[in-house]
């Protein structure tokens, strides 16, 4: 587990503040968080920003910021490419709102900091009082889940990520939830934590993933799924 210096932790937050404020004026970033459910104001509850005022290191500009958030403070930033070139299909709509996936060829949707660890993401929902938490492979279906539909949720960044000891973190829970992709390498990742941490899979119905069926179906679709 990485530990980061005072200055380090300085840095991920003055970075976090930062891109946070630049997305209230990005209508780019705001129009592709709006096709998927987030408001302004609950992208805030995620601390969601917009690289348009690069800090030193980071040359992730036009990306959306994903930040990882501790009780501690800022420990990891994520950066995910939202250029309409990769997300828009050519009639302007967004891809994922067509079901498919996004064209990223050429252009990886997701960049870390070089150097930067890998943290499990969402962990102060941890802290919640609830008999069940919520796993998802991706930031956005976590923040789908514990911001737009107020489910407890934490997410392993990518279906290999995922690192023992975070297993420890669900322990006490009466149970655990998968949230994976309809996809292969989804539920390869929903096979491993169910023997990892007894996580029961939840299957989406359409093959949607679960910001998009939260899309369709609104805050009670996903709350079905586990009642």
């Amino acid at each position: 587990m990485q530990t980061l210096s005072a200055a380090q932790r300085r840095f991920f937050e003055q970075a976090a503040t930062t891109y946070q404020a630049d997305l209230a004026g990005d209508t780019s970033a705001l129009a592709y968080l709006a096709s998927r459910g987030f408001s302004p104001q609950a992208a805030a509850m995620s601390r969601l920003g917009v690289v348009r005022r690069p800090l030193p290191g980071h040359e992730y500009a036009g990306r959306l910021v994903l930040t990882y958030t501790t009780p501690a403070g800022v420990v990891n930033l994520r950066f995910r490419c939202i250029e309409d070139r990769h997300v828009k299909a050519p009639d302007g709509r967004y891809w994922h709102e067509l079901g498919q996936p996004e064209q990223h060829e050429g252009c990886p949707k997701y960049l870390s900091q070089e150097g930067a660890g890998t943290n499990l993401y969402g962990v102060l929902d941890l802290k919640k009082d609830s008999p069940f938490i919520c796993v998802t492979e991706g930031e956005i279906d976590r923040d789908t889940l514990s911001v737009l539909c107020d489910m407890p949720a934490v997410a392993s960044p990518g279906v290999d990520a995922w690192q023992k000891h975070w297993g420890r973190c669900l322990e006490d829970y009466d149970r655990v939830y998968s949230f994976a992709d309809p996809d292969k390498a989804g539920r390869k990742f929903a096979g491993f934590l169910a023997r990892e941490v007894r996580a029961i899979p939840i299957t989406i119905p359409g093959g949607m993933d679960v910001n998009r069926f939260y899309c369709k179906e609104g805050p009670d679709g996903p709350r079905a799924l586990i009642d």
